[in-house]
């Protein structure tokens, strides 16, 4: 084995250890398959399509071969390592902070954990444990609303569910995906039962301090909780029942509730996760779900005017700019009423195995149908770009415009000569194998999320210097890392495949565009070059593009207000 193998394989085993230093491992790698020097390169290692180059000599194949093995041996270390970390940090915080039965729950249901509570006291009775760890349910609707709540089908938040007839109450959490293996990353919702009698009703004080209600308001909330009919709650509040009505229609609006029932059920869980200290993300946009027909989660964020006129916004690759709530006043200024949609695997839409641009078209026009909005203009940022450019190719009556801001760009006009160096390297080592490539960005997903301040800052290191004031920003840094951390709740082994569809061909003829499109690019763009942006707008027809000399890659906040205007203007 040649000395440069074996310093490559003792990377792979140090970053095991620590995966915040994966960008290491990743030059290291990268120096590797330079000194290597493989033969002729096929379109498909040249389109990452997740194999091997056949046409690499024996010996060139068993190295790669023998990098594979030592990689899968530290990912499962790292794996194993961290699984300990999540299981006792899950454990921590929510095992034993509540007196009641505790299940921790996997797909359809399943029980993966329980306390020792559980086991007692789910001998018999409305919800009961069996041996083999499934769940027994008298109420079939009690039932079917968890699923829901299993399924992320009605969003992450804290959950109570209800069944007056049986006396029992579900107090439900959704929790974030673990990349880790074994049981801890198969959890997807804990459930503490609790006996109806003895759930505790919210004060007044409380419920005021947690929904920004009235004093009044959360007076009414409060009986609704406890009592539960309207009448009743009117009359021992001393008001005429048109009042209590009043304050109901105007509690349910600041709470974004649709029913009364959902009102009671909403205020009641975010009360208890309140009461118990219950870990909440820090994020105060609401990540709105609907269905689709073939059963995945599609979820999305609305900002500014809910009248106004409709913008469908992608975000970038990585799922982490920009932070529209930034903006949120200004679009209610100019009347706009903008949806930014989140793409499967990200937040909580539901992951899609080997999912291409062109298949996101069918969900947009999905949720445009579900909102009742008519061609609402288009407008993506960066990773965003290739799934917009597919909708308006083969969907040419449903949009209005297409926007198409820093956009990355597809196979056909990719210039990795060009590129920053860690995206140079990441490039250079999928087109060898991108067997390598992924396993090295298992561990660098852990990484990324211990420690984001640091990956950043490597990043900045190779980009132009209007990039590198942008991560010197402590606001939009900060932004940043709150909006990754929300968006890689499933991990983010959909990142991974994203980047290694940009190595593929795009699957659609830009040529064909018949609606007005509008393409800005910075001229410093270390990521995605400003020649290869302009290769792209040559190809489409109607397009204004326009460069800015001093701007690069992370350019978003700096235009998207004039990028909208000069949009929505065509």
């Amino acid at each position: 084995m040649k000395r440069d193998e074996h310093e490559v394989i003792g990377k792979i085993y140090e970053t095991a250890l620590s995966p915040g230093d994966w960008v290491d491992l990743l030059g290291t790698m990268a120096g590797w398959t330079d000194s290597s020097a493989p033969a002729a390169v096929t379109h498909e290692s040249r389109a990452g399509g997740g194999r091997p180059n056949q046409d690499l000599p024996a010996q060139q194949h068993s190295e790669v071969d023998a990098l594979v093995e030592h990689l899968e041996r530290a990912v499962r270390s790292s794996s194993y390592m961290h699984a300990l970390e999540d299981r006792t940090s899950v454990l921590n915080a929510m095992y034993n902070q509540m007196p009641w039965p505790m299940l921790m729950l996997g797909e359809n249901l399943h029980v993966l954990e329980c306390n020792a509570v559980a086991r007692q006291v789910l001998v018999d009775g409305p919800v009961r444990l069996r041996t083999d760890r499934e769940l027994v349910f008298q109420d079939r609707q009690l039932k079917k609303s968890l699923e829901r709540v299993n399924q992320l089908a009605d969003g992450r938040g804290p959950q109570l569910l209800a069944s007056p007839e049986n006396g029992i109450s579900l107090l439900c959490l959704p929790v974030r995906k673990s990349d880790a293996p074994g049981p801890i990353s198969l959890v997807r919702t804990i459930v503490w039962v609790l006996d109806g009698h003895s759930v505790v009703t919210p004060s007044p004080e409380l419920l005021r301090s947690l929904f920004s209600i009235t004093e009044a308001e959360s007076r009414l909330l409060h009986l609704l909780c406890k009592i539960g009919n309207l009448q009743q709650c009117a009359q021992l509040l001393n008001i005429k029942i048109s009042t209590a009505r009043s304050q109901l229609k105007s509690i349910m609006g600041k709470v974004g509730a649709s029913s009364q029932v959902q009102l009671v059920s909403h205020a009641m869980g975010h009360a208890l996760a309140q009461v118990a200290r219950l870990p909440k993300d820090v994020d105060d946009d609401e990540e709105q779900t609907v269905t689709l027909p073939d059963g995945r989660v599609l979820s999305w964020y609305e900002y500014g005017d809910p009248q106004g006129r409709p913008v469908i916004s992608l975000e970038n690759q990585g799922a982490s700019m920009p932070d529209h709530s930034m903006f949120d006043a200004w679009y209610r200024e100019k009347g706009l009423r903008v949806i930014m949609v989140v793409r499967p695997g990200y937040g909580i839409s539901t992951y899609k195995a080997n999912f291409q641009f062109q298949d996101f078209g069918k969900d947009i026009l999905f949720l445009c149908e579900h909102l009742k909005i008519s061609k609402p203009a288009l407008a993506a940022y960066c990773g965003g770009g290739p799934y917009a450019l597919c909708a308006a190719v083969q969907y040419p009556d449903s949009f209005s415009c297409l926007g198409l801001l820093g956009t990355t760009l597809a196979i056909e006009h990719f210039e990795v000569d060009k590129l920053d160096p860690l995206h140079r390297m990441c490039v250079q080592i999928s087109r060898r194998d991108p067997r390598l490539f992924m396993l090295i960005g298992k561990l660098g997903v852990r990484g990324v999320q211990k420690a984001p301040e640091k990956f950043y800052r490597m990043l900045a290191r190779g980009l132009s210097s209007a990039d590198k004031a942008f991560f010197d920003n402590p606001d939009y840094l900060a932004r940043t890392i709150r909006r990754t951390h929300r968006s890689h709740f499933q991990g983010a082994r959909v990142m991974m495949e994203e980047y290694l569809n940009h190595l593929r061909p795009l699957g659609v003829d830009p040529g064909k565009i018949q609606i007005p499109v509008l393409q800005w690019h910075g001229e410093t763009d270390g990521i995605v070059s400003i020649d290869g942006a302009r290769s792209l707008a040559a190809e489409i027809p109607n397009v204004r593009f326009r460069s800015f000399p001093d701007l690069g890659h992370f350019l978003i906040y700096d235009l998207w207000q004039d990028f909208l205007t000069e949009l929505l203007a065509l």
